[in-house]
């Protein structure tokens, strides 16, 4: 299977983006995966979030108007919507680097080595192919930790669990539009 990560990117436009904190962090999160943002996923977030953060994957940029006014962010995807959008609603002061990267290539080297948190919330199941294709992904990541650092995230799983009728729904049109392929 040839891997296009530009079909899990495109579907974040100006206007998606202007949606998906209601549909995704909102309606989605706690009806179809039952796992809610606010109550779950924020404190998740802030609880593995070092001083030097790189965030990949990043959405609107929700998780990071609740970082540290301190915090030094970095930011990572395929995607300049979502780059502008996340910088944008965080806080430019914030933001310390915007790269756009797709995360199947390795990173440049200058990256090795200087996070002490990275996160991937919602990216794993927005890649293509399985865990042994997507295993690459996480080892790219680990390479720009530091000795002590931290990588954690959040994904949708599909194999081996049992969603509610609503989640089944939403999975079987994500996956038939290509927005997910969530293959563990």
């Amino acid at each position: 299977m040839k891997k296009n990560t530009d079909d899990g990117a495109k579907i974040y436009t100006p206007l998606t983006l202007k949606l998906y904190d209601w549909w995704v962090l909102g309606v989605s999160n706690r009806l179809a995966w039952g796992c809610p943002t606010k109550e779950h996923l924020l404190p998740h977030f802030l609880e593995h979030l070092g001083n030097n953060h790189l965030d990949i994957g990043v959405g609107t940029g929700f998780y990071l108007t609740h970082v540290p006014e301190s915090s030094l962010i970095s930011l990572m995807d395929l995607n300049e919507a979502s780059l502008n959008a996340a910088s944008t609603r965080a806080g430019e002061s914030k933001i310390k680097h915007k790269i756009s990267h797709d995360v199947f290539e390795p990173y440049p080297a200058a990256l090795h080595g200087q996070f002490d948190s990275i996160s991937m919330f919602y990216l794993l199941h927005c890649l293509p192919g399985n865990i042994s294709t997507k295993s690459c992904v996480i080892r790219n990541a680990a390479q720009a930790l530091t000795d002590d650092g931290t990588l954690y995230g959040a994904t949708i799983l599909g194999d081996g669990v049992v969603h509610n009728s609503f989640g089944q729904k939403l999975m079987r049109i994500y996956n038939q539009k290509g927005v997910m392929t969530p293959t563990y």
